[in-house]
């Protein structure tokens, strides 16, 4: 079915070739990770991650892909899904909103994916994660060095974006998570950190 959508994918010519080597990757690397009834795809632009939870994993009932804007893709690239899988149109539901009012729509047990949020947008995805309970994976994006909370010495000796990411991961643990790093290849994207927390309690 992988190669399938890919086809489709590449008949419609509707995402780069990046966009969607990126949301492959990252899914094969988190989906064992984050599995539960429901999935929350913040800052999702064209959902393609939330939708392959919603076509390949069974055990995912609901997808809500969250973005204060829908591009255009969005439906095309559904089309391509439905194609492959029909089953995926009624899982997954689409929400404009902004980070700030989507806190209510990530529900309760909701585990909460993102690549590439921007910059403390990854930081609100933890957030709303937290606040869910739910198991999170994110693929960080833009490390702003006047944005960094955390200890100043970390940041000087390891720079900002391995600064940023243990922060995050300390967070994670503090509250009850098991976390874990991994990647995708450097030849996709420079930006291929990938945070994986599993929720333990």
């Amino acid at each position: 079915m992988q190669d399938r959508l890919a086809r489709e994918l590449g008949r419609e010519k509707v995402l780069a070739v990046k966009e969607v080597l990126e949301s492959f990757e990252f899914f094969q690397r988190v989906r064992k990770h984050v599995r539960s009834a429901r999935v929350t795809d913040l800052c999702c632009g064209h959902g393609l991650c939330g939708i392959l939870f919603a076509l390949f994993e069974r055990s995912v009932k609901k997808v809500t892909l969250i973005d204060q804007e829908e591009p255009a893709s969005y439906e095309r690239v559904l089309a391509c899904a439905g194609r492959v899988g029909p089953w995926v149109q009624e899982k997954i539901e689409f929400r404009t909103l902004t980070m700030k009012k989507a806190l209510g729509d990530v529900e309760a047990g909701s585990s909460v994916v993102a690549t590439h949020a921007c910059g403390v947008l990854s930081d609100r995805c933890i957030d709303y994660a937290l606040a869910a309970q739910g198991h999170i994976a994110l693929m960080p994006c833009c490390y702003p060095n006047r944005r960094y909370e955390g200890p100043r010495a970390i940041q000087l000796a390891l720079g900002t974006k391995l600064a940023f990411d243990i922060d995050r991961t300390y967070r994670l643990k503090a509250a009850g998570y098991r976390v874990r790093w991994d990647n995708i290849p450097e030849e996709i994207t420079a930006m291929n950190r990938v945070l994986i927390g599993k929720r333990l309690v």
